[in-house]
C-alpha cells in the first residue's frame, strides 16, 4: 500500500497590477454539482447532451429548451464551496487561513495553486508558487525518492540542471537516508512529508502554500520545518498557511483569514481570528470575538451579589458545555454553564505554555446536597489523563446546598504541560461519607475543547520535558577541586 503524498503545484502569473501584491483573489466562487446516485448523474449527462443538440436547432428562448433545462436540472443539486472571496496578500506577508472542516480552506488553496478551476472570479499569483496540498496525490509511488525529487522540481518550474544543484540540500533536509533510492510506496507518511517539504522549501518559491501537511511527522522534524519556514519568511517569501492549530498560525502568521461556509467572515490579527474561530465553534455570532468582560473571572471572585449576578450572566453567555462530546448523570447537582478565560478572552480556547486560565462553573442543586464537589479532568491528545482535581483535593470545602440553590465557582489552572491540544471533563458530584475519593457523580460533561497549549517562543530553551512540569529547584552547589 503506497504512502499518502502531499500534492505539489505551481502557477506563475505576471501583469500590470501592483508589484507589491504577491497574490490577488477577486470574486472567487466554486460550485459543485451533486447527484444522489450514479443513475441520476447519467440522466443529467444525457439531458445535457440532448440540450446541447437541440440548442443548435431551436431559438434560445423557446419553451422546449426551457422545459428541457428544468428537467435536466432536476437530476442534481448544487453545492457552493466558496462564495465570492476577495482579498490580497502582499509580498513577504505570512497569512493563515483558518475555519472549521468544510469551510472551504482546502478548496481555496487548490484554486490558488492552480490544481482546481474556480466557477467565477480570478486568481493572480506573481512569481513562482510551491504548494503542499492535501495528502494523497503528487508523487508517483512507483518512482524512487530521487526520481520524485526531479519530477516535483520540474513541476515547480526548475530545470534538471537547477534540481541537480539543489539535490544535496533537498536530500540533507529530508534526511531519509537510503530510502531516497527506494520506491515511495515503501515510505511512511512522515517520510513522504519530509521529502515533499524538502523539495518545496528548497526551490525558493515566491509564494509557499501549505495545507495541514505539517500535521504529519515527528516533533523534531516539525520543529525543523518551522525553523526553516521562519528563515524563508525572513528572506521575503510569501506564505499561505492552513492549519487547525491556532498556536501555529499565531507563531507563523502576521494576519489570518477566517472562513465559514465558504465565506470570508474576518481578516485581521491572528489572535482575534482565533477568538472568532472558537466563537463559531461554540455557535456564537462571528462578530462577537470574545474580548475580556468588564466582570472578569481572573483573580478574586466578586463578593457583592450584583457582581456575582453579572458574572453568572457572562458564564451563561459564554457557555462551553454545549461543546461536550457526551454527558451523563442524574443531575441532582447540575452544571448549568461553564466558561473558560485566558488572556486572549472568554471564547479563545488557547493558552500559552505555563500560563494560567480560569474556569468558572455555575451549578444548581435540584435536591439537598450535603457536601458538593466540583472538579476537572485534563486529557492529552492520546486521551491520557494528565491531571484531575477538584475542591476536595484542594481542601476548599463548599457550603451545603438546598434544592434550588445556585453556586458560582471560579478556579484557576496553570497549564504547565507540553504544547498541544488538550480536552477536559467537568463534573459535579457529592462527596460520600467514606472520604473525598468516594461519592456520587451527578453531572459529567466529557470531551470539552480542544484547548490549545502553545509555546510562545519555539527558539527558546524548553522549560521542561515530559508530560507536565513538576516542582523542582536547584540547591546551592559546590565546586570541588580535581582529585590528585
Amino acid at each position: 500500500m503506497s504512502a499518502p503524498v502531499p500534492a505539489t503545484a505551481a502557477v506563475a502569473v505576471t501583469g500590470p497590477e501592483d508589484a507589491g501584491v504577491a497574490l490577488s483573489v477577486q470574486g472567487v466562487s466554486k460550485q459543485y454539482k451533486l447527484w444522489a446516485s450514479p443513475t441520476e448523474r447519467l440522466r443529467y449527462s444525457l439531458f445535457s447532451q440532448l440540450h446541447r443538440t437541440l440548442r443548435a436547432a431551436l431559438p434560445e428562448g423557446s419553451a422546449a429548451l426551457a422545459a428541457l433545462r428544468r428537467r435536466r436540472d432536476a437530476w442534481h443539486r448544487e453545492f457552493t464551496a466558496l462564495q465570492a472571496l476577495s482579498f490580497e496578500v502582499r509580498r513577504g506577508e505570512s497569512v493563515g487561513i483558518i475555519g472549521r472542516n468544510g469551510s472551504g480552506k482546502s478548496t481555496l488553496l487548490q484554486i490558488i495553486a492552480g490544481t482546481l478551476r474556480p466557477s467565477t472570479g480570478r486568481v493572480r499569483v506573481r512569481g513562482r508558487a510551491a504548494a503542499l496540498l492535501e495528502l494523497g496525490s503528487g508523487f508517483n509511488p512507483e518512482f524512487t525518492g530521487r526520481e520524485n525529487v526531479y519530477l516535483n522540481a520540474s513541476i515547480l518550474g526548475l530545470t534538471e540542471e537547477e534540481t541537480h544543484r539543489k539535490f544535496d540540500a533537498i536530500a540533507a533536509f529530508a534526511d531519509i537516508g537510503q530510502f531516497l533510492e527506494q520506491p515511495v510506496k515503501t515510505y511512511s507518511s512522515g517520510m513522504v512529508l519530509r521529502l515533499a517539504f524538502a523539495v518545496s522549501i528548497n526551490v525558493e518559491p515566491d509564494v509557499l502554500i501549505i495545507d495541514e501537511a505539517l500535521a504529519v511527522g515527528d516533533v523534531f522534524f516539525t520543529q525543523k520545518c518551522f525553523a526553516r519556514l521562519r528563515a524563508v519568511l525572513d528572506a521575503g517569501t510569501t506564505l499561505l498557511f492552513v492549519s487547525h492549530s491556532m498556536a501555529a498560525v499565531q507563531n507563523l502568521c502576521g494576519r489570518a483569514l477566517l472562513l465559514d461556509a465558504g465565506r470570508l467572515v474576518f481578516a485581521g490579527p491572528p489572535e482575534e481570528a482565533a477568538s472568532r474561530y472558537y466563537a463559531l465553534a461554540a455557535g456564537r455570532p462571528v462578530d462577537a470575538p470574545g474580548a475580556v468582560e468588564a466582570v472578569s473571572t481572573l483573580g478574586t471572585p466578586p463578593a457583592d451579589p450584583g457582581a456575582a449576578a453579572r458574572l453568572a450572566g457572562a458564564v451563561l453567555r459564554d457557555n462551553l458545555l454545549p461543546r461536550a462530546r457526551s454527558r451523563h448523570g442524574s443531575r441532582r447537582l447540575e452544571l448549568l454553564a461553564a466558561r473558560f478565560e485566558s488572556r486572549f478572552g472568554a471564547n479563545s480556547l488557547q493558552v500559552e505554555m505555563l500560563e494560567e486560565g480560569t474556569f468558572t462553573l455555575l451549578v444548581q442543586a435540584h435536591a439537598d446536597i450535603a457536601v458538593p464537589h466540583l472538579g476537572i479532568n485534563v486529557y492529552d491528545r492520546m486521551n491520557n489523563l494528565v491531571f484531575a482535581a477538584g475542591n476536595a483535593q484542594l481542601q476548599v470545602p463548599l457550603p451545603p446546598l438546598r434544592a434550588g440553590d445556585r453556586l458560582l465557582l471560579p478556579f484557576t489552572l496553570r497549564f504547565a504541560v507540553q504544547p498541544g491540544p488538550y480536552t477536559c471533563t467537568l463534573m459535579a458530584s457529592e462527596q460520600g461519607a467514606d472520604g473525598p475519593d468516594a461519592g456520587m457523580f451527578y453531572d459529567v460533561h466529557e470531551g470539552l475543547g480542544p484547548f490549545e497549549v502553545y509555546r510562545p517562543d519555539p527558539e527558546a530553551t524548553m522549560p521542561f520535558y515530559g508530560i507536565a512540569q513538576l516542582p523542582m529547584s536547584i540547591l546551592p552547589w559546590s565546586h570541588l577541586p580535581a582529585v590528585p
